[in-house]
């Protein structure tokens, strides 16, 4: 009988090792968590300042009138250049309820971007009652944005 204390003590040693396992696997999904959501706070907030600084550019370039038809077409393509990385991370890390909104925002920058090569001035986005140009736009970057705070569940904690 001087094996039951040995098998005793082995099986505290592997029922401790067993909860200290499923304590660090837990642990570490948690981390994970709390990672990937930094991960996609990160990208989300590249993506909007690459918009945000876009559409500046564009504002700005809308207003000039002293520039050429070429040199107005250059600035508003590398006005949007930045939006093209932010789209292309965008697209690894966000689950598709964001990347469909995310993709018509796109769009609508885009043709944005096409009315300021074609020399129009857009309307002011404080002034609604304009042509209408900049409510799709607009309308678009809302539905990203309330896209990206429920994958975000930033409402959660208000």
């Amino acid at each position: 009988m001087a094996w039951l204390p040995l098998l005793g003590t082995l099986l505290g040693a592997v029922i401790a090792l067993g909860s200290a396992l499923l304590v660090e696997r837990r642990r570490e999904r948690r981390q994970d968590v709390i990672d990937h959501r930094k991960a996609k706070q990160d990208v989300y907030a590249r993506y909007l300042s690459a918009h945000a600084e876009c559409r500046t550019q564009l504002r700005i370039l809308s207003l000039a009138s002293d520039l050429s038809d070429e040199e107005r077409s250059r600035r508003a393509f590398t006005a949007y250049a930045a939006c093209y990385a932010a789209r292309y991370e965008l697209a690894v890390l966000a689950p598709q309820p964001v990347l469909t909104p995310a993709k018509e925002f796109d769009r609508h920058a885009r043709d944005l971007r096409d009315l300021v090569i074609e020399g129009t001035t857009t309307p002011n986005q404080n002034h609604p009652q304009g042509d209408g140009r900049m409510q799709p736009y607009l309308g678009a970057m809302d539905r990203v944005h309330a896209a990206m705070r429920a994958d975000l569940g930033a409402d959660e904690y208000s």
